[in-house]
């Protein structure tokens, strides 16, 4: 005959919220993030105030999980976020205008690739 021990319902809550937690902190670092949009450099696409969920895998890095992970280059048109380099904890948002080859001239406000 066996007797079964149950923990306290507090100590079964408080594991429950250490795990969520420690996947949530998991998952924020690693695979995706929400960003929201500052400023209107973006209008027309994003708005201000409006959320971006940010898929942290999809180009790679420098992480040990770059050699099992289908990467892809990043592409004209793409939308990105990235450390401002004056202010590293800034983070811009903003479309991929240019890959490395193109030419890119600005003629009245105008660009051209």
């Amino acid at each position: 005959m066996s007797v079964e021990k149950h923990q306290p319902d507090w100590t079964t809550s408080l594991q429950s919220l250490l795990a969520t937690v420690v996947i949530a902190v998991f998952v924020i670092t690693f695979v995706v993030q929400a960003f929201q949009i500052p400023s209107e450099s973006m209008e027309n696409t994003l708005l201000i105030g409006d959320y971006l969920l940010v898929d942290k895998l999809r180009y790679g890095g420098n992480s040990v999980w770059d050699h099992f992970l289908p990467y892809r280059k990043v592409h004209r048109g793409d939308v990105i976020v990235f450390r401002y380099p004056v202010n590293p904890s800034q983070h811009f948002v903003k479309r991929v205008v240019g890959i490395p080859g193109d030419h890119i001239r600005l003629i009245n406000r105008q660009v051209y690739v």
